[in-house]
């Protein structure tokens, strides 16, 4: 169901918002080569975003605004008449989510609720993507991949807490209101232009790179495993839910690599992709009695969509290794 045709967002208004972030920069690289016309909504400008970095920004229309700023979404979605909203904007980060939990679950639930409202509220209809993520299921020990009726468990963070709130948020909107809203999930994207050096694969390049010690600290033992999704996949998964709207709309998707792999292993295999030397990596985490397992399983977007993954992880860590080495060299 992938093969719609060719010419389907040539000229559709698409706003992005958070499309100055890793994956929102992703994404509009795609919509624009796919003649899009796109609006990116977002409170910041980094130089270091993807966006920038390959050239995109002046190829978007900015909007300059909070999510939780339900009077200008209100606005742009009319005055732009907005097709397609795809809702990436959040605060992603981790130790920053836990060190200001208030500010960041305002930002991802509020933020959200906004969305909705703005869609809810709007005088055409709007297709809407919500960005949600495997930290919906929590902490998971089954080694096993995990189906979108999996239940939320108790995370480690309140990042995961804030995605469940959103998610589900979204999927009630198409129930109660019939808006046309559908939820992916993504599980560790990867790939060129994260500027997030708190996840584990840009960290572990840019140690190799600067050459610092092959050391990732204490939020883990190394024995944690996890699926992780290479961002052009990502990509093909929001706009391939967006295409088929009317059968996708109301439901959740799961999008992964479908390669479950160790953080202990994983480092090792980007030493020895980045330089062919299989450097011995350092944890300081607290040994786990039941190692943490998280790969989610992606039969319903084959199924549906006849979404699968087209990317290895070895053949993206190539890639994503090959772009930091450039970027790292013009600085």
């Amino acid at each position: 169901m992938e093969n719609v045709t060719s010419g389907f967002w040539e000229n559709k208004r698409c706003l992005v918002t958070g499309g100055y972030g890793f994956g929102g920069s992703h994404l509009c690289e795609q919509l624009l080569d796919k003649g899009a016309r796109v609006y990116v909504f977002d409170r910041e400008t980094p130089g270091n975003s993807y966006l920038v970095l390959a050239g995109l920004a002046s190829r978007i229309k900015y909007i300059n605004g909070d999510v939780r700023d339900l009077d200008l979404l209100k606005l742009s979605l009319e005055r732009f008449e907005i097709n397609t909203v795809f809702h990436l904007a959040a605060q992603p980060v981790v130790p920053i989510f836990n060190a200001f939990p208030y500010e960041s679950l305002s930002i991802n639930v509020m933020g959200t609720y906004a969305i909705l409202e703005a869609v809810r509220m709007s005088t055409h209809t709007i297709t809407l993507v919500f960005a949600s993520s495997g930290a919906f299921y929590g902490t998971t020990t089954q080694n096993t991949p995990i189906t979108e009726e999996h239940p939320s468990l108790v995370a480690g963070s309140l990042y995961g807490p804030s995605k469940v709130a959103g998610d589900i948020a979204v999927r009630s909107y198409v129930k109660t209101y019939g808006i046309k809203a559908a939820v992916c999930r993504f599980i560790n994207t990867y790939g060129p232009g994260n500027a997030n050096f708190t996840t584990i694969v840009p960290k572990t390049i840019t140690n190799l790179i600067n050459g610092l010690p092959f050391d990732f600290g204490a939020r883990d033992d190394g024995t944690s495993t996890f699926d992780y999704l290479n961002i052009h996949d990502m990509t093909r998964g929001y706009l391939t839910v967006a295409e088929n709207i009317n059968i996708t709309s109301g439901e959740a998707f799961n999008f992964g690599g479908g390669n479950p792999i160790s953080v202990r292993d994983l480092v090792k295999l980007i030493s020895r992709l980045y330089d062919g030397q299989e450097r011995e990596p350092v944890f300081h985490g607290s040994p786990k009695a039941i190692p943490v397992y998280k790969c989610l399983d992606t039969t319903k977007a084959k199924k549906m969509l006849g979404w699968q993954p087209s990317i290895s992880l070895e053949d993206g860590l190539k890639e994503t290794i090959d772009w930091y080495r450039l970027f790292w060299s013009k600085l």
